[in-house]
């Protein structure tokens, strides 16, 4: 009787234990692919902590080579016998994971100006791709990180440290570590370019790359993995956009129509937390309208209600996190002020984006506002996104922006289709995690009522 006890006693404890850590797993934090686990909580990203940006650079003591290659690092090259250690005028890179997303990179290359590398998400250049450039600054290698877009090189910090470089001639070789994108089927999956331009050293300007080498999708991670050339050496990288992106400017003027939902399955795409969300009659449901102007260029319409500030956020890859697009509609002591945004490890950096014609209104605590905008050049097709509704704080005085907190995120839907069907994962997510701990205590008080039968 006494040992029955004991083990009933116990394995009901045990069964506690699971209750609890299945609630804490799926309820209030934040899941391995970098989104909330339920709805109103922030994100995360990344499995492994980003480098800290730091692009000094020391001298390259050991020339690069191409010992490793097919068994240490994968290796991309132009011609595909080039050994970097003998050849100037070949163009090669060489990538080694060291741990999660970061990664060790070599290239070399020649070049009057600077040589560069592209990782691309979607095997398109041009979608605000990251590329590592080194520049041949009157003799010594000058590291930059940037963004690639529509064939323009555009400075931004990027996650690299531990920069080496030599010029040797017109000859440049450069190894850094990076933290590189965050990429969509599997953490490796890019496609890599090589490129040359000229560079300014007075002014650091860069001019537009020439692509010499661009290879299909491949697994960065995988040492053995065959990279193939796919363009004619010497080409301009291409324009992804078919209408010339918006001017920034985010002055904002009053918004005196305000915001509905008559157009939505017609004329434009909606987002809406709960689904039958009518922006002009409620303050406490979330809405986001996107309706195609030409082309990558999109009118946006936001409502909310918000302390702080109420966001859009665009992923390209359903996982929220990896550097996403963000527009961030604030209340600034009672009227609207916009900021561009990108979204990374649940924070928000400020980024000027393409964008103009914005109008806000604030009632209350419900902010709304209209904007146009160029959207991030995409994947599978030119419209494929993961739509996202937040709020957070704001504070006027510094223009801080706090985490933000989730309320609406829709899986990959076609941005350009009015018809498009626009569900809330996260309302499913928390609906999943209700019916689980619904078992989880049934399945407890079975065992408690079998233990007093047993007694």
């Amino acid at each position: 009787m006494d040992n029955r006890l004991v083990l009933l006693t116990a394995l009901l404890v045990m069964l506690s234990w699971m209750s609890v850590g299945t609630y804490a797993a799926t309820n209030g934090t934040a899941g391995t692919n970098g989104t909330s686990g339920t709805n109103g909580t922030s994100v995360t990203n990344g499995t492994a902590p980003p480098i800290t940006p730091n692009t000094t650079v020391t001298e390259l003591m050991t020339p690069i080579n191409r010992a490793d290659c097919g068994i240490g690092e994968l290796c991309a090259t132009q011609p595909s016998d080039c050994d970097p250690s003998t050849s100037s005028s070949c163009f090669f890179l060489a990538a080694k994971q060291s741990s999660g997303r970061n990664f060790d990179i070599g290239l070399s290359g020649e070049s009057d100006g600077y040589l560069a590398a592209t990782l691309s998400l979607d095997s398109e250049l041009g979608g605000n791709d990251t590329t590592y450039v080194c520049a041949n600054n009157n003799g010594v290698v000058k590291l930059f990180g940037t963004v690639l877009n529509n064939g323009k090189l555009t400075l931004r910090d990027l996650p690299v440290d531990s920069v080496k470089g030599k010029i040797t001639g017109k000859k440049i070789q450069c190894t850094f570590s990076a933290t590189v994108p965050a990429q969509r089927a599997r953490a490796s999956q890019v496609a890599i370019a090589i490129s040359t331009g000229t560079f300014n050293s007075s002014t650091n300007a860069l001019g537009d790359p020439i692509t010499q080498l661009k290879s299909p999708l491949v697994d960065l991670a995988n040492p053995n993995t065959t990279v193939t050339n796919e363009t004619t050496t010497g080409t301009a990288a291409p324009a992804v956009t078919t209408a010339p992106p918006i001017t920034t400017n985010s002055t904002v003027t009053e918004l005196t129509t305000p915001i509905n939902r008559a157009d939505c399955g017609i004329g434009r795409l909606c987002a809406a937390q709960p689904s039958d969300c009518d922006p002009s009659t409620s303050s406490s449901c979330f809405f986001l309208a996107a309706k195609q102007s030409s082309g990558r260029n999109f009118e946006f319409g936001l409502s909310g209600e918000s302390d702080g500030y109420l966001a859009g956020t665009l992923s390209l890859d359903n996982i929220l996190g990896g550097n996403d697009t963000t527009y961030v509609c604030a209340n600034n002591n009672g009227v609207v002020k916009f900021f561009g945004a990108v979204l990374d490890n649940g924070k928000l950096t400020l980024k000027d984006l393409p964008v103009d014609s914005v109008k806000g209104k604030i009632t209350g605590k419900k902010i709304q506002c209209t904007f146009s905008a160029t959207v991030p050049a995409q994947r599978a097709r030119a419209s494929q996104v993961a739509i996202a509704i937040s709020t957070g704080t704001f504070n006027s005085s510094t223009n801080a922006l706090g985490d933000p907190i989730t309320h609406f995120k829709s899986s990959l839907v076609d941005l350009e289709n009015a018809n498009a069907t626009v569900t809330n994962e996260l309302s499913t997510t928390s609906h999943a995690i209700t019916i689980q701990q619904s078992l989880t205590q049934a399945l407890l008080f079975t065992v408690g009522v079998l233990g007093l039968t047993v007694l």
